[in-house]
C-alpha cells in the first residue's frame, strides 16, 4: 500500500510503500513515527502515524482503460460485434472492481487511529 505525508518544510506530499494495511500493522513496523526524508526540499520528516495517510492508485483506471482500447481495436477484426460488446463490458469493469477494492482498503487504514501512548 503506498501511503503519504506532508513535509513541514516545503508542505509537499510525499509517499512511501508498506505492506502494513492498516495503522496497527504500521506501528509494529516502523513504531509511534515515521522518519523519511522529503523528495522535493531533502529535510528529514518526522510524522506520527496518526499523520500519514492512504490514497487509491488512480493509474489502475487509466491504464487499464488504455488496455481495453487496444484489446477492443484488436478484438474487433476477429470477432462478431455481440461478443465484443459482452467482452468489453467486462473488460472494462476489472479496473473499476480493482481500484474500488484498493479504494476501500485505503479507506479503512484512514478511519482506524492509534492510540500515541
Amino acid at each position: 500500500m503506498k501511503l503519504y505525508y506532508y513535509c513541514s518544510s516545503c508542505q509537499k506530499e510525499n509517499s512511501f510503500q508498506t505492506k502494513a494495511t492498516n495503522r496497527f500493522e504500521l506501528q509494529k513496523e516502523r513504531g509511534n513515527f515515521i522518519n523519511e526524508r522529503c523528495t522535493k526540499c531533502g529535510t528529514i520528516v518526522k510524522r506520527r502515524i496518526n499523520r500519514v495517510h492512504a490514497k487509491a492508485n488512480k493509474w489502475i483506471l487509466v491504464l487499464g482503460g488504455i488496455f481495453g482500447i487496444l484489446f477492443t481495436a484488436i478484438i474487433f477484426l476477429f470477432v462478431p460485434l455481440i461478443i465484443i460488446v459482452v467482452t468489453n463490458s467486462v473488460i472494462f469493469s476489472v479496473p473499476f472492481i480493482v481500484w474500488r477494492e484498493q479504494d476501500k482498503k485505503a479507506s479503512n487504514f484512514n478511519k482506524v487511529m492509534v492510540a500515541d501512548g
